[in-house]
């Protein structure tokens, strides 16, 4: 998820150097008029399991979009879904927009999701047929590589090697200084596991980190990352560069280090609510759009789908998806599922 996963991030002052471009794409009429509704509904409320989200979108949204009030509500992956399953047939609250990294939520809720009808879908998606998904009403708006976030302090007290591939976390001198994200309930982080799991070494690998004696964190990145920043734990997995980047930033001996062959999460954006229906289409139109883009990815925690020459002028460290990279989609095979609950949660005891 944590999803997206997302990290997100954004200049400083909130003004991304697409600021000066049209927010409506020259919609036209038709759109205008949504964008008229949209002012009067006054609000559109996120959910996301981005970090950071809830801090750098709004004030972002609000210089295109003043008279919308964007409320950003953050939740770990697994949780996110859940809630927005107990949504479920309400229409006076809850989301009008989720960013979820499981494919397999979104494709399992085709049915009762609007289709996204703003100009940006056309104009910078049209062409990558392969993310835009369920009939134009879901989206792969994005993908956040995950990877060690390390006490570089802890590191050396250990006397520890640095750590710069799957197999460096399973150092022996790290035993009882290892926090993990499990992913449980996120299929996509689950699938991480996979992965990682392989490049780790298979199934021995999963007994040696399991005499590692890890610390589970449940609720996502953040707080493992925070323990890592503290010296709590030397080194946590998985974790995301915009988790670490705040505690660096704050002077924590804290660093994020990306893992080869980088596993992303894909995150996925659509309309999921009916209270607000045209704030809602303004809102998915502008992630969609250059400016929402750069909100988002602007600061390279996370990597847009687009090429940064469809998006004019960004900030040098945003990124578009290397064609190397794997992205997860949360649509767990048969052999995942067995993996990650045959083998993986019983390593850990769970």
């Amino acid at each position: 998820m944590a999803l997206l996963t997302a990290g997100c991030g954004s200049e400083s002052d909130g003004a991304g150097p697409t600021s000066g471009v049209d927010p409506n794409l020259g919609g036209g009429t038709e759109w205008q008029q949504i964008v008229d509704a949209a002012n009067a509904e006054g609000k559109v409320v996120l959910y996301t399991a981005s970090d950071g989200a809830t801090t750098t979108l709004p004030p972002a949204f609000a210089k295109d979009y003043p008279d919308i009030e964007l409320v950003v509500v953050h939740y770990a992956s697994g949780q996110l879904t859940a809630k927005l399953d107990a949504e479920k047939g309400t229409t006076s609250t809850g989301a009008d927009v989720a960013m979820a990294s499981s494919k397999g939520w979104w494709d399992s809720n085709v049915d009762r999701l609007p289709e996204i009808t703003g100009p940006a879908l056309a104009r910078y998606w049209s062409e990558k047929p392969s993310y835009v998904l369920g009939g134009d009403k879901y989206v792969m708006s994005g993908a956040t590589p995950l990877g060690a976030a390390v006490n570089t302090d802890r590191l050396k007290e250990l006397k520890a090697d640095p750590i710069t591939g799957y197999k460096d976390l399973l150092q022996p001198a790290l035993g009882r200084n290892i926090g993990i994200v499990p992913g449980e309930g996120s299929p996509a982080a689950e699938q991480w596991w996979y992965y990682a799991t392989q490049e780790m070494g298979g199934a021995d690998a999963l007994k040696q980190l399991a005499s590692l004696r890890p610390r589970a964190y449940e609720n996502g990145t953040t707080p493992l990352a925070t323990d890592v920043g503290s010296g709590e734990i030397a080194v946590g997995f998985y974790a995301t560069q915009s988790s670490t980047q705040a505690l660096a930033e704050q002077g924590a001996p804290i660093e994020f280090v990306p893992l080869e062959p980088a596993i992303a999460i894909g995150g996925y954006t659509g309309i999921v609510g009916t209270a607000r229906p045209n704030a809602a289409q303004v809102l998915a139109n502008w992630l969609l759009s250059p400016a929402g883009q750069v909100a988002l990815f602007g600061e390279g925690n996370a990597w847009t789908p687009l090429q940064k020459a469809e998006l004019g002028e960004v900030p040098s460290t945003m990124t578009s998806i290397p064609e190397d990279s794997h992205l997860t989609d949360g649509v767990l095979t048969p052999e995942q599922s067995a993996f990650y609950d045959g083998q993986f949660l019983p390593s850990l005891g769970r």
